[in-house]
């Protein structure tokens, strides 16, 4: 659901139906070669209201099945302005992916919706919390610490494990490099196969786990595949984390 893949998100298919409006795209970056940043603009607004770790909706009409929405988590801090951006990763038989990696140009338009989604932080962050994700998970996860370092309400801990394949994958590195010299956050990129890699190495798994082997009181939030947020929520639980301290955000 969130910070974009592909990902049909559990809770629109289930809500209601959305408005959708033009949204203009101003930018496309690629990243790597499976990733790239679009920067969209809400065209005759002022501002285009949403919280951090929320996501926006997509439609591609084109696309010829039921259900041509896409979910993609907002990577980009709320500011008060008609823009946001978002960190796409291709899917390789995704019908809107193809779209947006290889017809979707600047000065294009596409059908956007207002903000969706419950995945956010409290207004006051007191208790710890850990962030895990893998590849374009990691979005949601940069909007909320932007967001929350910026105004102040994350008043506690924060540890951030980000798993990837390669060093070239770490997607905003420096933003969260520069927020770890500057506030209470450990970044931890955890490569699975770079050989070379003087940081944690393996499954990201091994390393949040090691890293609570205390059990001491936090709350996780999980944000990429189905497969990493179930084996994720196993060993949390296994952990002796409960429901009320593991918050998940689904990329189907």
């Amino acid at each position: 659901m969130s910070s974009l893949v592909e990902n049909i998100q559990v809770e629109p298919r289930k809500g209601p139906k959305y408005n959708f409006f033009d949204v203009e795209v101003v930018r496309v970056a690629a990243v790597t070669p499976t990733v790239k940043l679009f920067d969209l603009r809400v065209p005759n607004r002022d501002a285009y209201t949403f919280k951090a770790g929320q996501f926006i909706q997509l439609d591609f009409p084109q696309i010829p099945a039921k259900v041509t929405r896409r979910s993609y988590s907002i990577a980009s801090a709320p500011e008060g302005t008609n823009e946001l951006q978002l960190c796409v990763g291709r899917v390789p038989d995704g019908l809107a992916t193809r779209i947006l990696f290889e017809d979707i140009q600047p000065g294009m338009h596409l059908k956007g919706s207002e903000a969706i989604g419950h995945f956010v932080l409290p207004p006051v962050v007191e208790k710890e919390i850990c962030f895990i994700s893998t590849g374009v998970g990691i979005a949601p996860f940069r909007s909320m610490l932007l967001d929350g370092y910026k105004r102040g309400t994350i008043q506690a801990p924060v540890s951030l494990f980000f798993g990837n394949r390669h060093e070239s994958d770490i997607l905003y590195r420096e933003d969260f490099e520069k927020m770890a010299a500057e506030h209470d956050l450990k970044f931890f990129p955890v490569l699975s196969r770079e050989h070379d890699w003087q940081g944690p190495k393996g499954h990201v798994h091994v390393h949040y786990m090691e890293h609570f082997k205390d059990r001491r009181p936090a709350t996780f939030y999980l944000c990429g595949w189905r497969n990493m947020l179930n084996e994720a929520r196993g060993f949390l639980s296994e952990m002796g984390y409960d429901r009320n301290d593991i918050k998940i955000e689904l990329y189907d």
